[in-house]
């Protein structure tokens, strides 16, 4: 799994499909969190490389319904489901790309701050099992594992 986060609007999405090569490459699907529900199970779309962006928002839409108890032990369960997905087939590839909402003023509504703490929760879990992360900031990437 490849972990891509940083800030909003600096330069993720470009950046992985310019690393991997989106536009040469046809065994690939984008999945948009601001458009879809999160997937559980990945060998339902049938392709090799799968990019999952803005996962923020899925966590967004978890701490309307669930406790962070409840949203720390549903993303693992998901996190799990995603590995388990790619270590099923040497050619498979997972790239998650998340904003980091951690930096700035924290938050004064209970629940933006759940959101917040849910989401960090979140990616801490993703680098455990991850493989590879880079941040990017404006456009710059930095590999931190």
């Amino acid at each position: 799994m490849h972990i891509v986060t940083g800030g909003a609007y600096n330069g993720k999405s470009a950046w992985v499909r310019k690393f991997y090569q989106l536009d040469n490459v046809s065994n690939w699907h984008w999945i948009a969190a601001y458009d879809e529900t999160c997937p559980k199970d990945l060998a339902a779309f049938g392709q090799d490389l799968i990019v999952l962006n803005g996962v923020e928002h899925w966590v967004y839409k978890w701490s309307e319904t669930q406790s962070i108890s409840e949203i720390r032990d549903f993303g693992r369960a998901i996190i799990s489901n995603w590995v388990n997905w790619e270590d099923e087939k040497a050619c498979r590839k997972l790239v998650v790309i998340g904003s980091d909402i951690s930096k700035g003023i924290v938050p004064m509504e209970q629940q933006m701050r759940a959101w917040r703490d849910a989401t960090g929760w979140f990616y801490q879990d993703l680098v455990e099992k991850c493989d590879r992360l880079d941040m990017i900031w404006y456009g710059v990437q930095t590999q931190l594992k």
